[in-house]
């Protein structure tokens, strides 16, 4: 996998779907240190709430949607090989 090549931050299109920079959904998202797998959104007290799995501890951490800007998370893409 690779990192996508925009640094945009994804946006929630809805309750259960993140999408990329091209509006493209994705699931695995990256700080550029650490890779996490989105997992869904919750109601909370400080808004929704989107759930996100790092990938390597496999802790979950809840963030406050409205400030999933202040992460600077950007989309993961499968690398696309050729077969030769």
């Amino acid at each position: 996998m690779s990192a996508a090549g925009q640094s945009a931050t994804p946006t929630l299109a809805d309750p259960g779907m993140i999408k990329d920079h091209a509006g493209k959904p994705c699931r695995y998202l990256t700080d550029g240190v650490n890779l996490y797998r989105y997992v869904g959104t919750i109601p909370g007290s400080m808004g929704r709430m989107i759930g996100l799995e790092n990938c390597h501890s496999l802790d979950l951490v809840l963030w406050p949607i409205a400030e999933l800007h202040t992460l600077r998370l950007r989309s993961v893409t499968q690398a696309v090989t050729s077969a030769a």
